[in-house]
């Protein structure tokens, strides 16, 4: 997209941002940190854009906690849920397929 808005109604011409969140445990058990990031764009059906978070979400390697001595993903209709267990708590990541409506700079190249 070019910053025209433009957004067709064919499904397999969607784009589709595949999104991360994070919720970190930062320094004490009540400090929280919430962001948010793009991982990749791909272009396709909602289904093709979920296997493709699928994929992503089970290779994922954030950089919190450093040494987690347990990683779990679930799938909950979908979003994907990974849970790493560390020393200092648990940290939380969140993925999700979202369409994209409208970006200001150019049409995002489709990942691979």
């Amino acid at each position: 997209m070019t910053g025209d808005g433009g957004v067709t109604g064919d499904d397999a011409a969607t784009w589709w941002g595949l999104l991360v969140e994070d919720y970190l445990q930062i320094m004490g058990p009540g400090a929280r940190n919430h962001s948010v990031t793009p991982l990749a764009h791909v272009r396709g059906t909602r289904e093709e854009a979920l296997q493709a978070l699928r994929e992503r979400a089970l290779r994922y390697e954030p950089r919190h906690p450093v040494n987690p001595y347990r990683k779990l993903v679930y799938r909950d209709g979908d979003v994907f849920l990974m849970v790493l267990e560390a020393a200092t708590g648990n940290y939380c990541y969140r993925f999700r397929a979202a369409e994209l409506l409208w970006d200001s700079a150019p049409r995002p190249e489709p990942a691979g």
